[in-house]
């Protein structure tokens, strides 16, 4: 194999006649063609004024495992417009045929050079039925050799258009001569016959248009303006790497928009489904996921090895093998995160995406996601408090940021743990405590991280997560909301305070934002009962024999106003505790 390099320039002729004759064809990765004729008559004007032609990127196809699993297509020769864009490019099957090279950056130009110099471009007429063939032109690009000037408003100089066939063309008409820009493609060397001199003097062309004529045979058929640089490794995902620091097309591509292009390339109705499938969950959720998330969701649920966005990843077979699981990836995407929203998630809040995965694995592994949009899981058996292993996973996920960084180490780890140790009546949430405590997704909670987690406020970013941490498995059919339980009112009144701490220490101790803002001055309520509490003294609302919430403090603690400080001492170490029980299983 030789080494990557840039090749010896070639002309725009040569470059053609390599499209023509498929020695250049275009891997799944490319996008559709986008210019328009304006577009395309202006990288003409371009080439006539010997502005560059940016470096064409290729990789050389020798590999037959590539000529046979991925898609290449041919470049489009005859551009049709139509309702969805325009004309696709059709597949090239590249079994058993000699190498070629697959452009991976200059798909745009280059399909434009072989439609201004081999082929047409049909456009529809504005304003008109798109179901009747005769509101369709279809045009071939001409070069007026009568017409230079300077530059117009348009900043061009060389009068190239897309025009209907006519008996009036090659002929001196009015000032004008329409010359058929791709008949520059058969002329013949200078010297030999039906050269370009021989066409100026069966044309009878003036000196000016004889001299454009020569222009425009010198920049398509002499001048090697084309430079390449070619890729020789057959190395899939080194070229993916590279379109995607490179391409020149336009808005920059990620891998996952290359994977779902190459994925399309093979399931067209991919691209159809994927957005059927986001816009179901939006609607019936409230989430908003994408395509990154759901072909990841799909390596990690049913591809048994890597899970890296890698093309191999994503070859024929396993392209059929999502299109065997799509029906059931869809079921179990949208019930869990109905799952997820009936826990009292939302978009906002659910703050790493890809903590979702690992569960909708779980939830396929064992047959879960049939039922998981309908059932807490923590009312009977067989399904008992597999609602609130997941929540306390879920909460200690996002209160450490496990899911931060990079993830597929972990997303394959939970995976493996999972499978391992998933069942219908268990989460595995202690044995994922237990794998993980030697590495840097280490779940367990020491002292330092409880006090800080201890000291957040009322709607601050993370207090929801502890606060569902201490709840656990929520009724989906309640909303809840943060609270104070010593009602937040009574601590901006000065005398009242006054008047209950006699002691000046206790008084300080109350007046402390950090003291009764806090999450052992707060608790998820449900939304009737937190109505009904309003700005109720704490004592007076939990004597009511209607209120059975938790409100996690030892037996015999003083609910008044006046053993505010003791409340909150042991509210914080009873708090401390249970956090710590949770994470230690």
């Amino acid at each position: 194999m030789t080494e990557n390099r840039y090749e010896q320039p070639i002309t725009i002729h040569e470059a053609v006649e390599n499209i023509h004759k498929r020695q250049y064809l275009l891997p799944g990765i490319q996008r559709h063609f986008t210019w328009d004729t304006e577009r395309i008559e202006r990288l003409f004007d371009s080439i006539m004024r010997d502005y560059p032609i940016n470096t064409l990127m290729l990789w050389h196809i020798t590999d037959p495992e590539l000529k046979r699993n991925y898609q290449f297509y041919d470049f489009i020769r005859n551009f049709e417009e139509n309702r969805s864009g325009g004309t696709r490019n059709e597949i090239c099957s590249t079994t058993g045929q000699d190498d070629f090279d697959a452009v991976i950056d200059g798909q745009q130009r280059l399909t434009s050079l072989y439609i201004g110099l081999m082929g047409s471009y049909t456009a529809h007429k504005k304003n008109k039925s798109w179901s009747k063939s005769g509101n369709f032109i279809k045009r071939k690009l001409y070069l007026n050799l009568m017409k230079a000037a300077d530059s117009n408003e348009d900043n061009l100089i060389y009068e190239f258009k897309f025009r209907e066939p006519s008996d009036a063309d090659e002929k001196l008409n009015d000032g004008d001569f329409w010359f058929p820009v791709g008949n520059i493609m058969a002329m013949a060397k200078p010297g030999e016959d039906n050269d370009k001199d021989d066409y100026a003097d069966d044309h009878q062309l003036p000196k000016a248009a004889r001299k454009m004529l020569a222009r425009l045979y010198r920049v398509i058929r002499e001048e090697h303006s084309i430079v390449c640089y070619r890729q020789n490794d057959q190395e899939p995902d080194k070229v993916l790497d590279i379109f995607t620091r490179t391409n020149s097309g336009g808005v920059p591509l990620s891998k996952s928009d290359l994977i779902m292009a190459i994925a399309t390339s093979s399931w067209p109705e991919l691209r159809e489904k994927v957005e059927t499938l986001t816009k179901d969950v939006w609607n019936d959720t409230g989430f908003s996921i994408s395509n990154d998330f759901i072909l990841k969701s799909f390596l990690v649920i049913y591809s048994p090895g890597s899970i890296r966005f890698k093309m191999k990843n994503f070859d024929q077979p396993q392209i059929k093998n999502l299109q065997e699981h799509w029906a059931e990836l869809a079921e179990v995407t949208v019930h869990t995160f109905s799952f997820l929203k009936n826990q009292n998630f939302s978009n906002d809040s659910f703050r790493a995406k890809n903590a979702a995965i690992p569960l909708m694995y779980y939830f396929q592994e064992t047959g879960l996601y049939q039922t998981c949009a309908k059932t807490t899981f923590s009312t009977k058996e067989p399904t008992a408090g597999i609602t609130t292993d997941i929540i306390h996973w879920l909460t200690i996920s996002f209160l450490k940021n496990i899911f931060s960084g990079q993830t597929d180490k972990l997303l394959r780890d939970l995976h493996d743990i999972i499978k391992q140790y998933g069942t219908n009546r268990h989460f595995p949430f202690s044995e994922i405590i237990r794998e993980f405590r030697t590495t840097n997704k280490n779940y367990t909670v020491d002292d330092d991280f409880l006090d800080q987690i201890l000291d957040y406020r009322y709607q601050r970013p993370g207090t929801e997560y502890v606060l569902r941490l201490l709840q656990g498995a929520i009724n989906p059919e309640l909303n809840y909301e943060q609270d104070h339980l010593h009602p937040k009112s009574v601590f901006g009144n000065k005398k009242e305070l006054e008047a209950t701490f006699t002691n000046n220490e206790d008084l300080k101790f109350a007046q402390d934002e950090a003291n009764w803002n806090s999450i052992a001055n707060l608790q998820l309520l449900e939304k009737i009962s937190n109505i009904d509490k309003s700005n109720t003294p704490l004592a007076q609302w939990a004597s009511n024999p209607s209120v059975s919430a938790n409100l996690y403090i030892p037996e015999g603690t003083s609910l008044e106003l006046k053993d505010f400080r003791a409340f909150i001492e042991a509210r914080r170490s009873a708090i401390r505790r249970m956090i710590k029980e949770a994470v230690t299983q």
